[in-house]
């Protein structure tokens, strides 16, 4: 009996353990219930004036195919636009889109955006979004595709829904609507070993590389395994006391 009850405690404590270990680490963002985060903030687009924000880099070599935008076939802008609360370009800054935009199509005024959203303030100061798509500007709603990102939205995915507020001349005012899902927390190790494309055995390599991110939070699956493989190795082994 004392022997049942021993057996009894050991794999309770375990147990416990296990749940500790595959509990959600803190820090994880707030999201909505189907694991998807919801950010919105307004972009201003400034091209004119003494100090612009977007800066033609590369100019096209034919004529002007999107009048509304002045712009050609080819033209290229380098931006670092702020992201505001709300429309108001005096509202509270939020971040800043950084990378840069250009016009792909021949016959309409169709974007093609390549850019970063830093964000600057509140729980994501830091981390970025990487946003790539098409933005048909002549449409009421766009949508691009959000590729990853870091900090917080390390490998991130999903979409932005792009919507112009207002426009004054070249200048452009942008509602932003970001929804996306991230990694779990998962980090790359680079000095993991690589298996080979052809499925035979690698080696384990140099060690030389170093974790993406010292003191990141460890990948959920790989806490599970860890940890169920603890509690079955020494739970069963508690039934021989």
């Amino acid at each position: 009996m004392a022997a049942v009850k021993a057996t009894s405690a050991a794999a309770a404590v375990f147990l416990l353990l296990l749940a500790v270990l595959v509990a959600p680490p803190a820090g994880v963002l707030a999201a909505d219930d189907d694991g998807t985060t919801h950010l919105s903030f307004f972009m201003h687009d400034i091209v004119s004036g003494s100090n612009p924000t977007a800066v033609q880099v590369i100019k096209g070599p034919g004529s002007t195919t999107a009048p509304a935008l002045g712009m050609s076939f080819g033209d290229t802008t380098v931006v670092d636009d702020a992201l505001t609360e709300t429309s108001s370009p005096t509202s509270a800054a939020l971040g800043r889109m950084q990378g840069f935009y250009m016009l792909s199509s021949q016959s309409g005024p169709v974007l093609m955006v390549c850019a970063n959203l830093l964000l600057t303030s509140g729980d994501h100061n830091g981390s970025t979004i990487a946003v790539l798509g098409r933005d048909d500007t002549a449409a009421d709603v766009r949508e691009l595709a959000v590729v990853g990102g870091t900090g917080k939205f390390r490998m991130a995915s999903g979409y932005v829904l792009w919507k112009t507020s207002s426009m004054k001349g070249a200048d452009a005012t942008v509602q932003l609507d970001v929804y996306l899902t991230t990694g779990n927390g998962t980090t790359i190790d680079a000095a993991a070993p690589v298996s080979p494309a052809d499925g035979s055995s690698g080696s384990s390599g140099s060690g030389s590389g170093s974790k993406a991110s010292s003191g990141a939070r460890t990948g959920g699956g790989w806490v599970r395994a860890c940890a169920v493989a603890v509690v079955v190795a020494v739970v069963g082994s508690s039934w021989v006391w």
